[in-house]
């Protein structure tokens, strides 16, 4: 009797039964082509570092994000060190049978870290399940697609002010600042210059479908990782100009933002 064989990492497969899984369709995404545990659990630095050189980013960037991830959480900035964060992940201990730092998926979406309220596809966790896609949001996301079936940078922004808007009308006790929105902005920002195509980084709508909903690279739609590495900067001034353009200027105040440097 034939055995089944392994899955090859790249390959796709839906999450196996009781899998973790994050609010960021990305991590999800690469953990269903198993550049990280298919499961969400015991996730190492490298893994992740690695799954992210697939789509671009570049040695600093990466090990910038990772790095930051895999230190503890701390709540009190009194009490931050070298080795944890108010916007890490981990637990205090929590290494393998080896020792080495590990983190599950799940723990993405834990308060007071990088999970934030106003999220795409994602109800606040003031509202209940603040981790899994909800079907209505994501209907919404699909119809905000331009009407040449892309997302521009500029559709982009104007669907953040419109989650904005509908979670302070919906959520009492929305707690959504000036540095939430930048982080949001930045998660689009690195969306867009990974996914998006041409110099002004317009993504098909296939390519949302396959990321959001199916949590599919959108190989067969045709997208390939970028040829020149997604840096800092690049990511910077992708994300000032969604953040820019998606200012809830009434309740943040105006931004001092020079809007030719927007463009």
């Amino acid at each position: 009797m034939a055995t089944e064989q392994p899955l090859k990492k790249g390959e796709y497969q839906k999450p196996p039964q009781g899998a973790l899984r994050s609010p960021c369709p990305v991590l999800n995404t690469l953990s269903n082509h198993g550049y990280i545990p298919r499961d969400g659990r015991n996730i190492h630095a490298a893994d992740l570092k690695a799954g992210l050189t697939y789509l671009g980013l570049d040695l600093f960037l990466r090990n910038y994000l990772v790095d930051s991830a895999f230190k503890v959480h701390e709540d009190d900035p009194a009490k931050v060190t070298k080795d944890s964060d108010l916007l890490g992940l981990r637990n205090p201990g929590q290494v393998d049978e080896r020792g080495i730092p590990v983190l599950n998926l799940d723990q993405v979406g834990r308060p007071n870290a990088v999970e934030h309220a106003c999220s795409m596809t994602r109800r606040d966790r003031e509202q209940g399940d603040c981790i899994s896609m909800d079907p209505e949001l994501m209907a919404q996301l699909i119809g905000a697609a331009g009407s040449d079936g892309y997302y521009s940078m500029s559709d982009m922004a104007e669907y953040r002010k419109v989650r904005y808007a509908q979670q302070k009308r919906d959520n009492a006790e929305l707690k959504f600042n000036v540095q939430q929105h930048t982080l949001a902005c930045g998660e689009i920002g690195a969306f867009q210059a990974t996914f998006g195509r041409g110099p002004f980084y317009k993504i098909p709508l296939s390519y949302i479908k396959a990321m959001f909903v199916e949590e599919r690279l959108p190989l067969k739609e045709g997208w390939t990782p970028r040829w020149t590495w997604l840096g800092f900067p690049e990511l910077v001034s992708v994300m000032f100009w969604i953040r820019h353009y998606a200012w809830p200027s009434k309740e943040f105040g105006v931004e001092n933002v020079d809007t030719n440097e927007a463009k």
